[in-house]
């Protein structure tokens, strides 16, 4: 049998356990520059655990969330981020909180540990919002690059497929709706 080695750009997956694939090739290959890309559906959901250890371990990754509050790739259904009232396939009738519970803010829960350096939320709906969505993505990196440990980038995004509205409609409906569930900010830096 023996060691299987391989030079690669990328690496895929399972659902929900890229943190724990990143982490693993981070702690194998210290020098390599890691990050990994989830959905809100694969990381507050099956991937909840992997997220949360590995920011609490404080791993030197990047963790990039994109959140566009449904699950976008598998038909629609509710994900663990839909907001109150809003429809989705298995949530005909909009998410109840007393059926479903409540939308679950990632940056909230993980800005409460001790280890993550660097925690942003940022919107993709306006240029002003998408600039300040760069800064976070290269102060992400530039924690990782300077070994300062765990950095997590949530970027609110939309879903005109399963939204069931034209892109312009969703970027109104993510302003008047979803950023006001999940309000943009750092909610930490460790210097």
């Amino acid at each position: 049998m023996g060691v299987f080695h391989f030079d690669t750009d990328l690496v895929v997956s399972l659902h929900g356990r890229a943190p724990a694939v990143a982490t693993g090739i981070k702690r194998c290959a210290p020098e390599r520059f890691v990050y990994s890309y989830q959905g809100d559906g694969d990381l507050a959901a099956i991937g909840l655990s992997e997220i949360m250890h590995a920011a609490n371990r404080g791993e030197n990754i990047t963790s990039i969330f994109v959140n566009n509050s449904i699950y976008g790739m598998t038909g629609g259904q509710m994900a663990p981020t839909t907001l109150i009232g809003q429809r989705a396939t298995t949530a005909q009738d909009g998410r109840k909180p007393e059926r479903e519970g409540y939308p679950m803010k990632m940056c909230e829960i993980l800005s409460q540990l001790e280890a993550p350096v660097f925690i942003a939320r940022c919107g993709l709906d306006t240029p002003a919002h998408i600039k300040e969505a760069k800064r976070a993505l290269r102060k992400g990196f530039q924690n990782q690059l300077e070994n300062k440990g765990f950095s997590f980038i949530e970027l609110m995004s939309n879903c005109p497929t399963n939204w069931g509205m034209s892109a312009e409609k969703t970027i109104q409906w993510m302003q008047e709706n979803t950023l006001k569930t999940f309000p943009l900010g750092v909610f930490k830096e460790k210097e």
